[in-house]
């Protein structure tokens, strides 16, 4: 037996008259013509090469230069104690190791073998601790570039010579090109899976990812989320700019959901992204979003936000499609409220019609001059409606026009007392961020004793301003405020035939706003509960729940 045996690339023998050999290589070549994929190229060699060797056990490793180590890819035949046929992170230093650093360098197959005086005392020794007999290597040469080694172990008195290291090296030669071709297959694939414009995973990776999703266990949280504005953006920037634009946010999700475990960020197409996020809750879902709503805010310009849904796999989805509609209904809900809006509640009651606060980038004013109009042509389009409905519709369109923190509608009792919250929209803003959270703040009523302004409008059928920073605001009113996280309210008391209505306008930056469109808001809030009927039947009566 010959041992430590040169053998340099590219010299490949006559194998011919082997028919073996030539069987073992035909296998190889028939196997990894038909594969797709880089791990089921890796296998047919490895599995293969172990027949045409008859040896006990073979690896296949890639050689990672700037780390210095020899990376097992697979595993295959009789493995030692704590080896896997496909290995997570099997490492192989190879600085102190003169033959494989020879056969990485110089391109030099081996074979030792324990009982072999000529074999290196080092390989000798390590044999010996994995409990084999003998090894065999060879080199992987793609192109010009090293790519790694195939390793080859025996045991019960098998021992490698000569001819079975130009075997070894003949399939690895032979193999070279269809590994090569197995990883342009495997980058194909990937581009397949990937957003050329952002470079990161597309819509086809979510419904790949959807597929090994147990849907009867599944605790997946999904994330949809698009741009404020964009089109706004893209009309005055350009469309080079947008790009750059979607790539800059594409790197923020991508950065943040590598940060935990198997989360995938995806671009869905246009503006709008996805992020998938495993053993998750809604909980979780907020803080992904307020997290990358503040690294946005530091690393683009201020005026770059997004609004987002959320959605928790649950009873009611079936199917990563059921998962996307409801976040993506969540989503809605959000544009609905206005720019860096988060939601896991989708509207139950359908908006037809009215102003589209995404259309009027950032002039508010165009919206409140368009106000009376549209609400009076929804009115038209939408009767017969009940006032609470007609009054929510309003709250929507105000919302469309110039953006509110949060609204609410209620009823005074029939004592006169108190009044009751049917429906209100109520939010809560993180400064640092500038994410506005969609929720629900748990003020369903109160005692009119208790707010003197809210009183007297609803007595007079006029308005009130109370605000943090208003000079002459109702105490109660102020401390109210407070206590929900807002800064100014709105309130206009609203006689109709039947009931008395009080329609609360909230907001996050101060009454300067809310001021100009009092007048404004008094005058359709009267409209709409005292609008002409229908001859089939407007009616005033009170519907609905509380949201």
């Amino acid at each position: 037996m010959q041992s430590s045996t040169d053998v340099d690339l590219p010299v490949i023998p006559d194998l011919t008259a082997d028919l073996p050999v030539l069987k073992a290589l035909l296998s190889i070549s028939s196997a990894v013509s038909g594969a797709s994929f880089f791990d089921e190229v890796l296998e047919v060699i490895a599995e293969q090469a172990l027949a045409a060797l008859e040896a006990s056990s073979l690896t296949i490793s890639r050689w990672e230069p700037g780390n210095g180590v020899l990376r097992a890819l697979v595993n295959v035949g009789d493995l030692a104690s704590g080896q896997q046929r496909w290995p997570q992170d099997e490492c192989y230093p190879v600085a102190d190791d003169p033959t494989v650093t020879d056969l990485l360098q110089r391109g030099r197959s081996y074979a030792n073998a324990v009982d072999d005086e000529n074999s290196p005392s080092r390989c000798r020794d390590l044999l010996r601790a994995w409990g084999r007999e003998s090894e065999v290597a060879a080199p992987v040469m793609c192109g010009n570039a090293m790519w790694g080694e195939i390793w080859a172990s025996g045991t019960d008195g098998r021992r490698f010579d000569h001819g079975d290291a130009q075997l070894l090296q003949a399939i690895a030669a032979h193999t070279a090109v269809a590994i090569g071709r197995s990883e342009l297959l495997s980058t194909v694939w990937q581009y397949a899976f990937r957003d050329p414009l952002t470079d990161i995973a597309n819509r086809r990776a979510i419904d790949q990812r959807f597929l090994e999703i147990d849907w009867g266990t599944a605790t997946v949280v999904a994330l949809v989320c698009d741009l404020d504005g964009f089109k706004h953006f893209n009309d005055h920037a350009g469309h080079p700019a947008g790009d750059e634009l979607l790539r800059h946010v594409a790197a923020v999700l991508q950065g943040q959901a590598e940060a935990v475990d198997g989360a995938l960020a995806a671009r869905l197409g246009g503006d709008e992204f996805c992020v998938l996020l495993p053993d998750s809750t809604l909980a979780a879902a907020e803080g992904f979003a307020d997290e990358a709503a503040r690294t946005m805010r530091d690393a683009l310009q201020p005026t770059v936000s997004l609004c987002w849904g959320a959605a928790a796999a649950g009873p009611h989805t079936a199917s990563g499609r059921d998962l996307l509609e409801a976040a993506d209904a969540a989503l809605l809900e959000s544009k609905r409220q206005g720019p860096a809006r988060f939601s896991t509640t989708a509207y139950t009651r359908p908006v037809v019609g009215g102003l589209d606060r995404r259309g009027l980038g950032p002039d508010a004013q165009r919206g409140t001059d368009r106000l009376a109009a549209v609400m009076v042509q929804l009115m038209r389009e939408n009767a017969p409606m009940s006032d609470v409905d007609a009054l929510e519709m309003l709250a929507m369109q105000v919302q469309a026009a110039i953006g509110l923190a949060g609204w609410a509608i209620s009823v005074v009792t029939d004592d006169g007392k108190a009044v009751y919250t049917p429906r209100k929209m109520d939010s809560v803003k993180t400064p640092e961020s500038g994410l506005t959270v969609l929720t629900d703040l748990g003020l369903y009523g109160a005692e009119l004793a208790d707010y003197p302004a809210t009183a007297r409008a609803l007595a007079t059928g006029s308005t009130f301003l109370a605000a943090l920073d208003l000079d002459g605001s109702e105490p109660t009113e102020t401390a109210l405020l407070a206590d929900l996280g807002y800064r100014a309210v709105l309130g206009v008391g609203i006689h109709a035939p039947s009931h008395r209505y009080l329609l609360e306008i909230y907001s996050h930056d101060g009454y300067r706003h809310l001021e100009p469109i009092s007048p404004l808001i008094e005058v359709l809030s009267t409209y709409c509960v005292n609008r002409p009927r229908t001859p089939d039947g407007g009616t005033s009566s009170v519907k609905g729940e509380a949201r």
